[in-house]
């Protein structure tokens, strides 16, 4: 019975592969088929497609010699005149728009938008535009065709850029900005025309920002110009957002306010105190005292005895006074000093002298350090004094600089360390020169010994210092030597302190009797300590 079915089995194998054979070979010539159908068909589309692009290049051909043919007949009947009469029944009649004449004294940009509109408006083309443009131009404007190619004179652009480079409103973009920072309400004019102004040289001086920019900067303008305070400080804090809203508001403020100006009676009222009358005795009671004592000055002068009339003048050589009394003004005596009388003093200037202007001595003696400079340009030894608190000049060198003269009133006066006081003559602006530079300083006039003293005003101002071991003064990077005038002192070698110290203008330097000492010097001279 197996053997049975092994052998059905091998069958039903068999049969089965016969017909997967079949199949298979069914399918391989189905598939050839469809593949030389597609070869075909892929034939036919490409004869079909040379076909089209055929077809193609011929309408192509025939469009173009078409458009050349159009264009070449629109060219002549641009050229041609027009020698029949037209049909009014059959033709439309546009009024002609006249424009200005452009001499270049108006605005370029104004004209070129009223000649945009005009030329728009009468349907000229490019050549038309030339013709007319040209025709408009006067005075200086017909001098910038001069400057253009004869070639170019057919070209609208060639024609525009000149006439903008010449007359535009591009170029003066920074002037327009100043002359709206600087514009104001003038008399008489109303905000409406300050208003107007503004917004023309808003659109001048920033017609490349944002329209939102433009309100915003306009609207502060407006508000700067306007002249009145109350107005411009109300309109200012409305906070407008353009011109239209800081104009409305501005007229709206301004017409209330000059309703509000009426006429106010104040009445008056009187106010009694003790404290009114109590200044009132005191005032009569001094009265009273100046007519005694001025009662009493009148007897005492009539009971004077009578100088003599023969008495005479030695000043005027007049009789009857003598010369303390004597009223003449003489030539001498408006005379100036350095600029101002020296024969009598203003009644405001006879006050106590002031006090404050200190120096260590009238004269720096055999221990003072010098440096060499000049006054003007007049060569002098300067002494260099930290005790004194201003710059001095010696009077007869102060005489060659009359012209630098400041007029300072005669009740100044200086004050040595050692109590000495010296009258202060007047005051000098004056440039004094310390090695390689110049300063500009204002210095006194006294009765010294030096030719100058440099006081700490001076030497703070300008920021020097003083190095006392290296016997030298600096200033912006200057070394400037320090040395005694004397020859006895011409020795010298070395300053030796116990501390290195160096004074600075800035920290301040003690003068002679000052009660605290910073710092301790040594001079060795000739050997000796």
């Amino acid at each position: 019975m197996r053997k049975g079915q092994e052998e059905m089995k091998n069958e039903i194998q068999t049969h089965v592969e016969s017909k997967v054979g079949e199949i298979k070979d069914h399918v391989n010539s189905c598939i050839e088929k469809i593949e030389e159908d597609v070869q075909s068909v892929k034939r036919e589309i490409g004869e079909v497609k040379g076909e089209v692009e055929r077809k193609i290049e011929e309408v192509k051909e025939k469009v173009q010699v078409k458009i050349g043919d159009i264009e070449k007949r629109l060219s002549e009947l641009e050229d041609r005149p027009i020698n029949f009469p037209a049909n009014p029944d059959l033709t439309y009649s546009r009024p002609m728009v006249k424009s200005l004449t452009f001499d270049g004294e108006t605005s370029w940009t104004v004209f070129k938008t009223q000649f945009d509109v005009v030329s728009s408006a009468n349907g000229w083309n490019n050549r038309v535009k030339v013709s007319q443009l040209v025709a408009y131009l006067r005075g200086s404007a017909v001098e910038v065709l001069q400057e253009i190619p004869s070639d170019k004179l057919t070209d609208l652009m060639t024609i525009e850029n000149a006439l903008e480079a010449r007359f535009g409103d591009s170029h003066p973009t920074q002037f327009h900005r100043i002359e709206l920072k600087t514009r104001r309400l003038k008399p008489g004019e109303s905000l409406q025309v300050l208003a107007a102004d503004i917004e023309l040289l808003m659109s001048l001086a920033y017609a490349e920002c944002p329209q939102d920019v433009r309100d915003s900067l306009a609207a502060q303008y407006f508000v700067d110009a306007i002249r009145d305070e109350d107005t411009q400080h109300a309109t200012r804090l409305m906070d407008a957002k353009d011109l239209k809203s800081a104009l409305a508001y501005s007229m709206k403020y301004e017409a209330a306010k000059n309703v509000s100006k009426t006429s106010r009676n104040i009445r008056s009222i009187e106010v009694e105190n003790g404290t009114g009358k109590e200044k009132d005795e005191k005032f009569h009671s001094l009265l009273k005292t100046l007519e005694k004592l001025l009662s009493s000055h009148v007897a005492g002068k009539k009971n004077t005895p009578r100088r003599n009339s023969n008495m005479t003048c030695w000043k005027c050589n007049k009789k009857g006074h003598l010369q303390r009394e004597c009223q003449t003004i003489s030539p001498n005596r408006e005379k100036l000093m350095y600029g101002r009388p020296t024969g009598r003093r203003l009644p405001f200037l006879n006050k106590a002298p002031e006090e404050g202007l200190k120096v260590s001595a009238l004269c720096g003696g055999r221990n003072g350090l010098y440096l060499e400079g000049s006054i003007c340009g007049i060569p002098c030894l300067m002494l260099v004094d930290t005790g004194a608190n201003v710059t001095l000049v010696r009077t007869d060198l102060a005489q060659k600089l009359k012209e630098n003269f400041i007029y300072t009133a005669p009740n100044i006066s200086l004050k040595t360390a050692t109590g000495e006081k010296a009258e202060i003559r007047g005051k000098l602006d004056v440039a004094i020169e310390c090695g390689c530079r110049k300063f500009q300083h204002k210095i006194y006039v006294a009765d010294i010994t030096d030719p100058c003293i440099l006081g700490l005003d001076f030497l703070q101002e300008f920021n020097f210092t003083v190095d006392l071991e290296k016997n030298e003064i600096r200033t912006g990077g200057e070394e400037i030597p320090l040395f005694s005038a004397s020859a006895e002192h011409s020795k010298l070698r070395s300053v030796l302190a116990k501390e290195k110290t160096y004074y600075t203008s800035k920290i301040g330097m003690p003068y002679p009797g000052s009660p605290r000492s910073f710092w301790k010097i040594q001079i060795h001279r000739n050997g000796l300590s």
